[in-house]
């Protein structure tokens, strides 16, 4: 059975998805029950950002699936007439991926951030098959992984049965790679 790595930029899915589906969410434990069948997950972590304790019902929704959150507080930058926030978690993906290595088959990935194909080239270096499992997935991503598979509706929250989490002000954008023109449908590809 493969032992299976879960890394998920959740401020990433969070815009992305929005953008492709109108304003849409991924259900997270549809998300990790889909990895389960392609074998073990031995870690799930999924980095975020919060303001004081706005996302902490979904921190919790995220611990009950069998997540292992990490969030941080946004940076603030001001831009010409308006402020942005940003918690940028590449640099922290790339360095538990590098931790993690050793232990893993596969490393699934859930973010669409073209800045990360490096740490997706270094993994499959080593011998770990890499799936990119997003929305508005980069070039560089599709090109350097194993494989990639566009979020399709059915891995989204219903809209007829919110939850606590659908409620709650989840993430600060973390990146600009998700400005990208969107397609719909599934997409599975393989860069073999």
């Amino acid at each position: 059975m493969k032992r299976i790595g879960v890394f998920v930029d959740v401020s990433n899915l969070y815009y992305c998805i929005g953008l492709k589906y109108k304003g849409r969410k991924l259900d997270y434990n549809a998300y990790l029950t889909f990895i389960k069948d392609l074998g073990e997950v031995v870690q799930a972590i999924a980095y975020g950002a919060q303001i004081d304790n706005e996302a902490a019902a979904f921190i919790y929704c995220l611990q009950e699936i069998g997540f292992q959150p990490k969030y941080k507080t946004p940076k603030v930058y001001s831009s010409k007439d308006k402020i942005k926030k940003k918690a940028d978690w590449d640099v922290g993906i790339a360095i538990d991926i590098v931790n993690m290595v050793d232990r893993l088959d596969l490393i699934v990935l859930g973010t669409a951030d073209g800045n990360l194909e490096p740490a997706v080239t270094w993994a499959m270096q080593r011998g770990v098959d890499v799936i990119i499992l997003a929305s508005g997935i980069s070039r560089e991503l599709k090109d350097s992984a194993t494989r990639y598979i566009e979020i399709p509706v059915s891995l989204l929250e219903t809209r007829h049965e919110p939850t606590s989490r659908s409620k709650t002000v989840v993430p600060v954008r973390s990146s600009d790679s998700g400005e990208r023109q969107q397609s719909e449908g599934l997409e599975l590809g393989s860069s073999d």
